[in-house]
């Protein structure tokens, strides 16, 4: 019995692929996944729907095979001192939001986190709970060092400082922007937080 091998195909056009996602990430920020069409994609950069459909069999796993290469790693280390280790991740927070493609998206993809899509979980452990992980930490190990409260819930104190960052970045236009927020913040929450 004799195995053929199979030839393999001609290689992929990285730039194609690089189009497709620049288009996606486009059309997410400007409709959203449901206003989003494969043929848009697909006018948008320049290809035809086979180039699409060769790559991906669905729109949503596109959106997520997107999405996934817009993850960076999220690593902060730490300073010693909560007060500055709060207001240098949110600031690196308040950047991602408003300035990198994957926060960019975030408003548009609440929806999806909400509802428990599988493109609104793909989004969820990709994105946002790497960077609540990363926060955690840091708050639990000030803790632990005696600067905060034994007693305050790490969980919670997470959602209070992020909380106000996400409704900020969601109202956008229907908010003055105040370049002293994250302090106003961060002092607020400490001076409950402390030990």
């Amino acid at each position: 019995m004799t195995v053929t091998q199979r030839r393999a195909g001609r290689p992929r056009d990285e730039s194609v692929s690089e189009a497709i996602s620049e288009a996606v990430l486009g059309l997410l920020a400007e409709v959203g996944i449901r206003g989003m069409s494969v043929d848009a994609v697909a006018a948008r950069a320049g290809v035809s729907k086979a180039s699409i459909y060769r790559r991906w069999s669905s729109k949503e796993d596109l959106v997520i095979d997107v999405i996934g290469g817009l993850v960076s790693r999220v690593e902060v280390s730490s300073t010693g001192e909560i007060r500055a280790d709060l207001l240098l991740v949110l600031g690196r927070f308040g950047a991602f939001l408003s300035e990198l493609k994957a926060g960019l998206i975030f408003p548009r993809l609440v929806g999806e986190v909400h509802c428990g899509s599988d493109l609104g979980r793909h989004y969820a452990e990709s994105v946002i709970l790497p960077r609540r992980a990363l926060l955690a930490g840091l708050i639990a190990d000030a803790r632990e060092r005696g600067e905060l409260r034994r007693d305050l819930d790490v969980e919670i104190a997470v959602d209070m400082l992020t909380g106000p960052v996400i409704l900020r970045n969601l109202m956008g236009a229907f908010r003055a922007a105040d370049p002293a927020a994250d302090e106003k913040l961060v002092d607020a929450l400490l001076e409950g937080w402390r030990a």
